[in-house]
Protein backbone atom coordinates (compact mmCIF):
# COMPACT_ATOMS: atom_id res chain seq x y z
CA UNK A 1 0.00 0.00 0.00
CA UNK A 2 2.60 2.72 0.45
CA UNK A 3 4.37 2.01 -2.79
CA UNK A 4 1.20 2.42 -4.60
CA UNK A 5 0.06 5.59 -2.04
CA UNK A 6 4.04 6.95 -2.97
CA UNK A 7 3.35 7.20 -6.48
CA UNK A 8 -0.38 8.71 -6.55
CA UNK A 9 1.44 11.27 -4.25
CA UNK A 10 3.86 11.60 -6.56
CA UNK A 11 1.22 12.28 -9.46
CA UNK A 12 -0.73 14.99 -7.02
CA UNK A 13 2.45 16.63 -5.75
CA UNK A 14 2.12 15.66 -2.34
CA UNK A 15 4.62 14.90 0.31
CA UNK A 16 4.04 11.50 2.54
CA UNK A 17 5.04 11.11 6.32
CA UNK A 18 4.60 7.69 7.90
CA UNK A 19 4.68 6.98 11.73
CA UNK A 20 4.29 3.51 13.59
CA UNK A 21 3.21 4.68 16.91
CA UNK A 22 1.34 7.79 18.37
CA UNK A 23 4.97 9.23 19.66
CA UNK A 24 6.07 9.45 15.95
CA UNK A 25 2.90 10.65 14.59
CA UNK A 26 3.05 13.75 17.05
CA UNK A 27 6.78 14.05 15.81
CA UNK A 28 5.77 14.10 12.78
CA UNK A 29 2.62 16.67 13.33
CA UNK A 30 5.40 18.83 15.46
CA UNK A 31 7.81 18.70 12.78
CA UNK A 32 6.13 19.33 9.50
CA UNK A 33 3.43 21.15 7.64
CA UNK A 34 0.96 18.68 7.51
CA UNK A 35 -2.61 19.55 6.06
CA UNK A 36 -4.20 15.71 5.72
CA UNK A 37 -3.77 13.07 7.98
CA UNK A 38 -4.98 9.48 6.90
CA UNK A 39 -4.60 7.23 10.25
CA UNK A 40 -5.86 3.97 10.49
CA UNK A 41 -7.32 2.98 14.47
CA UNK A 42 -6.66 -0.34 15.30
CA UNK A 43 -6.34 -0.41 19.11
CA UNK A 44 -8.15 2.05 21.36
CA UNK A 45 -4.59 4.01 22.30
CA UNK A 46 -4.15 4.89 18.66
CA UNK A 47 -7.31 7.83 19.01
CA UNK A 48 -4.67 9.41 21.24
CA UNK A 49 -3.61 10.75 17.99
CA UNK A 50 -6.92 12.32 17.27
CA UNK A 51 -7.24 13.73 20.89
CA UNK A 52 -3.90 15.71 19.55
CA UNK A 53 -4.64 16.93 16.20
CA UNK A 54 -8.17 18.08 18.26
CA UNK A 55 -5.94 20.09 21.02
CA UNK A 56 -3.55 21.66 18.86
CA UNK A 57 -3.95 20.75 15.10
CA UNK A 58 -7.40 21.71 14.16
CA UNK A 59 -6.88 23.21 10.50
CA UNK A 60 -5.91 19.58 9.43
CA UNK A 61 -8.29 17.63 7.41
CA UNK A 62 -8.20 14.22 8.81
CA UNK A 63 -9.02 10.47 7.30
CA UNK A 64 -9.78 7.83 9.32
CA UNK A 65 -10.34 4.35 8.51
CA UNK A 66 -11.31 2.57 12.22
CA UNK A 67 -13.30 -0.92 13.55
CA UNK A 68 -16.45 -0.91 13.48
CA UNK A 69 -16.57 -0.94 17.43
CA UNK A 70 -14.32 2.65 17.75
CA UNK A 71 -16.71 4.34 15.24
CA UNK A 72 -19.26 5.84 17.96
CA UNK A 73 -16.10 6.99 20.42
CA UNK A 74 -15.06 8.72 17.47
CA UNK A 75 -17.65 11.10 17.39
CA UNK A 76 -16.28 13.01 20.51
CA UNK A 77 -13.86 14.71 18.54
CA UNK A 78 -16.52 16.82 16.91
CA UNK A 79 -14.16 19.97 16.48
CA UNK A 80 -11.62 18.69 13.73
CA UNK A 81 -12.37 18.05 10.13
CA UNK A 82 -12.18 14.24 9.49
CA UNK A 83 -14.03 12.20 7.83
CA UNK A 84 -14.32 8.27 8.12
CA UNK A 85 -13.22 5.67 5.32
CA UNK A 86 -14.15 2.50 5.14
CA UNK A 87 -12.12 -0.23 6.28
CA UNK A 88 -10.01 -1.79 5.56
CA UNK A 89 -8.79 1.01 3.45
CA UNK A 90 -7.40 1.39 0.19
CA UNK A 91 -6.07 3.67 -2.07
CA UNK A 92 -9.05 4.10 -4.23
CA UNK A 93 -10.76 5.08 -0.88
CA UNK A 94 -7.85 7.20 -0.33
CA UNK A 95 -7.67 8.88 -3.74
CA UNK A 96 -11.86 10.04 -3.41
CA UNK A 97 -11.12 11.70 -0.37
CA UNK A 98 -7.98 13.67 -1.65
CA UNK A 99 -8.93 14.78 -5.10
CA UNK A 100 -11.86 16.98 -5.77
Amino acid sequence: MHEEFNEFSDEIKAKNFYANSTEESIGVLNEQKIDTVIIKIRKIEDVSVLKYINDYYKNIKVLVSARKDFEEALTIFSQINFENVSSPIGLADIKGHLVH
